[in-house]
């Protein structure tokens, strides 16, 4: 006993001794590791191989996952209280288990688990769904090891929203460099696709807009589509992005500064109370769109391009995915407009209810649905939802009803609904206006009358909600307008909303989005009639139609009255610029334009300037 005890202590003894320097190797390793599969990824995916080939990069894949179960088993030993890292890291535990029982049957019992579940369910590829599952297995550890890196930025003397920005504008181009891969599109498809198409096709999905210049259905092969739909996945994120990005690589020093940031966009007054929330976020959207991707794998109707369960199963996937995060992408023909799911309503009301939750923001939905807040709520009806909930809530409410009266009345006797009976034009209806913040639509845009063009664009200029993945000014923005401009009427000294005083800088900011919002639409569409001067003379783009189409790409929407395509590359690179800064707009004018103020303890003499 006393032998083992002593080698024991030994062990114990050498493992601390040796402890930062092997933990501090695996996270370095790490790094490599997670790059490598990266490029082992764009490699396998962006170009042919034969059978030989594809077999050598999947065992390589194989053995990349012995390194991660290799640094688990090391941090095991490291950690010298293992019930607490395990329950600390269950996640990762879950993950490698899994993986373990998948390579036990394979490797003892020549049986892949995986394989055959697969083929269960009617794929006719089960290899390639093995495949996807097992990188996806990949990048998800790789992810969980990458977090553990700690990054100091206060070091790197760079201002964390420009830095952001830049990983913003890295993941367009990583897109569209991806994307112009042999293996991404159908090489059978005739078009003259190049890489200002792909800079705007990235740029369209990454800012979850939707505005395409090829069929995403046909012109792109299921490797396109996947990173398509990756991007979206990414992109719809991008407002807590900031948010997440601290999180995840966190001990960076936040100062004041830093928590103003995180208040503005997460409606959490500081770093503890909102690195919390970006779990719950990722989660919770996970969620909802995997609800989103059962429903309309039933609801889906029957056509050639869905015949297999694995092409509806991908199908349900990507329409619930692009639909909650308001992405507007389709892998239909035309579109929703397609004629097979056009006038399916139940499909257009679990698309129309994932498009209004995306739009509602990812705060709002779980103060909504957080069961201590809800049932606190319960026992406590004077307790109400957070201020910005209720903004969010009602606003969002209040415009969708009045879209769709509005749009009902205008379109009634325009022969636009055909022989549809009144459920099935308020469906129709609700799905229109509904879109005012993603770009799908039941009904060619086109053929609107023109006052319901001019609704759309004010409806599209307003967004949705703050933490949301829809763009505009957004709701709170338009709410904090309407109370100062009602409390300008009525004389009174203080800004009011639900029992609550409006703090002057809240409305500095609002009427501050608004102006760059409105400058940068004024900008846009003026270079946008020098570029297409000469498409407007011959009447291949009208200017409402030019108008519309740049309303859509700033405020990230994607609805077009059919005319994308007829944008020469100058004007597909000014609707990429309008996607970017429109997507980014409020985060830019908070952090990256914002300046250390020495001072401000001070103030100049009333100024009295005419108004009006």
């Amino acid at each position: 006993m006393g032998i083992l005890r002593n080698i024991e202590e030994r062990t114990k003894l050498f493992l601390y001794n040796n402890k930062n320097v092997t933990l501090r190797s695996l996270r370095f390793i790490s790094v490599i590791i997670g790059f490598f599969a990266l490029g082992l990824m764009v490699y396998y995916y962006g170009f042919q191989h034969n059978d030989a080939e594809n077999e050598k990069l999947v065992s390589y894949f194989k053995g990349l996952f012995g390194y991660y179960v290799l640094s688990y088993v090391v941090r095991i030993l490291y950690s010298f209280d293992v019930k607490d890292f395990l329950k600390n890291s269950w996640h990762e535990f879950v993950l490698l288990l899994l993986l373990t029982i998948d390579a036990t049957g394979f490797y003892f019992f020549d049986s892949n688990l995986l394989q055959g579940l697969f083929k269960s369910l009617g794929s006719n590829n089960p290899q390639g769904w093995y495949v996807i599952f097992m990188q996806s297995y990949l990048l998800i550890l790789a992810y969980f090891e990458v977090g553990k890196i700690n990054i100091n930025l206060s070091k790197i003397r760079l201002n964390p929203a420009i830095l952001f920005i830049l990983i913003f504008a890295g993941i367009i181009f990583g897109g569209a460099g991806m994307l112009m891969l042999p293996e991404m599109t159908n090489a059978s498809v005739d078009s003259d696709w190049d890489f200002i198409d792909a800079i705007f096709t990235s740029a369209s999905a990454t800012c979850v807009t939707g505005l395409m210049v090829e069929e995403t259905g046909t012109f792109f092969t299921f490797q396109g589509q996947l990173v398509l739909m990756f991007l979206i996945k990414l992109g719809g994120l991008n407002i807590v992005a900031f948010g997440i990005f601290m999180a995840v690589f966190s001990r960076f020093g936040i100062g004041v500064k830093q928590h103003d940031i995180i208040e503005d966009i997460v409606n959490k007054s500081n770093y503890q109370s909102a690195q919390g929330l970006f779990t719950k976020i990722f989660i919770i959207s996970t969620l909802i769109e995997l609800v989103g991707s059962i429903c309309l794998f039933f609801l889906l109707p029957e056509t050639s391009e869905i015949a297999l369960v694995s092409d509806r199963i991908f199908y349900s996937i990507f329409h619930s995915v692009s639909a909650f995060n308001n992405a507007g992408i389709s892998l239909f023909e035309g579109g929703i407009t397609n004629p097979a799911v056009a006038q399916c309503y139940p499909v257009l009301s679990i698309m129309g209810v994932l498009i209004f939750l995306g739009a509602l923001g990812f705060v709002t939905i779980i103060d909504v649905l957080n069961i201590k807040d809800l049932r606190e709520r319960m026992m406590k009806p004077w307790k109400k939802l957070d201020i910005g909930s209720r903004v969010g809530l009602v606003s969002n409410t209040h415009l969708l009803i009045f879209g769709i009266i509005v749009f009902l009345l205008l379109e009634w006797n325009t022969g636009l609904f055909g022989a549809e009976n009144f459920f099935e034009r308020f469906i129709s209806a609700g799905f229109q206006i509904v879109n005012r913040t993603a770009g799908f639509a039941s009904i060619d845009t086109g053929t609107l009358a023109i006052p319901v063009i001019i609704l759309m664009l004010v409806l599209m200029f307003i967004g949705g909600s703050s933490s949301s993945t829809a763009g505009g000014i957004k709701t709170s923005t338009f709410t904090l307008l309407i109370v100062s401009v009602y409390t300008t009427i009525r004389g009174k000294k203080n800004a009011e909303l639900y029992n609550k005083n409006i703090a002057n800088d809240l409305l500095i900011k609002a009427y501050a989005i608004l102006l760059f919002t409105l400058l940068n639409l004024f900008i846009w569409i003026f270079l946008l009639t020098i570029t297409e001067g000469a498409a407007l003379t011959n009447g291949k783009i009208k200017i409402l139609e030019l108008v519309f189409e740049e309303f859509s790409a700033f405020s990230t929407v994607g609805l077009s009255m059919g005319v994308t395509q007829e944008f020469s590359d100058l004007g597909l690179i000014i609707l990429s610029l309008s996607m970017f800064i429109g997507r980014l707009g409020t985060l830019m004018l908070i952090m990256a334009l914002s300046k250390k103020v020495k001072t401000n303890r001070y103030k100049y003499p009333d100024a009295h300037i005419m108004i009006g």
